[in-house]
């Protein structure tokens, strides 16, 4: 059978588990002790929030640039653009391009935060001449998006909202073609088959099935 795959999470469980462990560093020693002595299958993403870019961000990316070495780290992220954040967009767009750098220069996907900030985020993308896949993390937005994501060669990671019926995605998913798609559980303290399961139901495949594709997906994605 194949593993369940957990594209972003902030807490593991069953199957492989891409950790979101922020800049890394000291965090990062931990989980590494704390994997090995509970036996779990744990990746990590290493990558700075658009939401804490601020007056550290210079020194935030040292410490990514020296993590991102690990050979446990597998991606790049989270990062993007979120206009919530007290950083200016032109801040944010300049930290999310230095990162775009990194996972360039280690081949590494991207796993991408947006909050209403798609266009900037696509422009990027195209004007950055990107060849690593950008993975949308935890997306819950409208059909259009959903489009031009897909458009422009995003791949797509949908988490607990598929719980809800009234979410976008509870009706978005089965637009999203397989081989684009990703499950995750983020901050949430839901089990990952749990999502698996509802995802099963929507798109009408069995749940292996679902297994099999995502597992291609990632042993593609993620150069595993």
């Amino acid at each position: 059978m194949s593993p369940y795959v957990n594209t972003h999470t902030h807490h593991v469980g069953e199957g492989i588990n891409v950790l979101d462990v922020g800049e890394g560093g000291a965090w990062l020693e931990d989980e590494n002790v704390r994997v090995l002595a509970e036996g779990q299958d744990v990746f990590y993403s290493v990558g700075l929030h658009p939401m804490k870019v601020g007056q550290a961000a210079d020194e935030a990316l040292t410490v990514i640039r020296e993590t991102i070495l690990d050979e446990r780290v597998i991606a790049v992220g989270e990062c993007g653009l979120d206009r919530r954040s007290a950083a200016t967009m032109e801040k944010q767009e300049r930290v999310l391009l230095e990162q775009v750098q990194l996972a360039e220069k280690y081949h590494k996907p991207l796993i991408i935060h947006c909050v209403k900030a798609y266009s900037e985020l696509i422009s990027i993308r195209k004007k950055s001449g990107t060849s690593v896949p950008w993975i949308i993390h935890g997306f819950n937005n409208n059909e259009q998006i959903l489009a031009q994501l897909l458009d422009h060669g995003f791949y797509i990671s949908i988490g607990a909202a598929l719980l809800n019926p009234r979410s976008n995605v509870f009706h978005l998913i089965r637009d999203i073609p397989l081989e684009r798609l990703f499950l995750e559980n983020d901050d949430r303290e839901i089990e990952i088959p749990v999502i698996y399961e509802a995802a099963s139901c929507l798109v009408g495949l069995e749940e292996e099935r679902l297994k099999e594709r995502l597992w291609e997906n990632y042993k593609k994605i993620f150069n595993k």
